[in-house]
């Protein structure tokens, strides 16, 4: 395992922690969010795996199954070699209660809740109707991202020095976009409204809290 790959794992882990649990399923095998005026469609189905929203609205059931007012915080795949994975996560929060869990949708059709529920520190809710995972890697590509083996998709609000302020970022990245004294991970962020690339990360940067 190189020391990068260590490095997504290690933000697995911190995403778990701060959804309330959940495992990252052996490879192989809607909460309600601030509403959009246009859903994008998801990409079609392919042998390659699942893309973000082939199982958006599953995912969106189960979270206000949970609870009611649940709202969507992020949605994630690592260890990908494109834009369609075994597995997508998807964060939610109910502000009501102040908690979080995690929703994990399989390639199989399997949706669950494998989240806590646990108290948590609430983050900015991002739209359900964000450009599907192929559109935010297909941007990024035409940016220069260069993929790979081992590439980590997430969308989330983002803080980063090269934002010009807080916004939601369809943030992709991998072993390329690594390494160097500072060993800080210069990730590609889409917007994930319009699915236009939007410029690469400093790498100093997080994911943004409600404030």
């Amino acid at each position: 395992m190189t020391r990068l790959h260590q490095f997504f794992l290690g933000i697995s882990i911190t995403a778990l922690a701060a959804c309330g649990g959940g495992e990252v399923p052996a490879p192989g095998n809607s909460a309600a969010s601030p509403a959009s005026t246009a859903t994008p469609p998801a990409a079609p189905a392919s042998a390659d795996g699942i893309t973000a929203r082939a199982f958006l609205e599953q995912a969106l059931a189960e979270a206000r199954a949970w609870q009611p007012d649940a709202e969507l915080v992020g949605v994630s795949t690592s260890l990908a070699d494109g834009p369609r994975n075994t597995f997508w996560f998807y964060d939610v929060q109910s502000p009501g209660q102040g908690r979080c869990t995690r929703i994990r949708a399989l390639e199989n059709g399997d949706v669950e809740n494998v989240g806590t529920g646990g108290a948590c520190v609430l983050m900015k809710p991002v739209s359900a109707g964000f450009v599907d995972s192929p559109a935010a890697w297909q941007a990024a590509r035409a940016a220069g991202f260069a993929g790979g083996d081992s590439v980590q998709l997430s969308l989330r609000y983002q803080r980063d020095a090269a934002l010009p302020e807080p916004q939601p970022c369809w943030v992709l990245w991998s072993d390329a976009d690594g390494g160097g004294q500072a060993g800080l991970i210069r990730g590609w962020c889409v917007d994930p409204a319009s699915g236009q690339f939007v410029v690469r990360l400093s790498g100093q940067g997080r994911p943004d809290p409600l404030q």
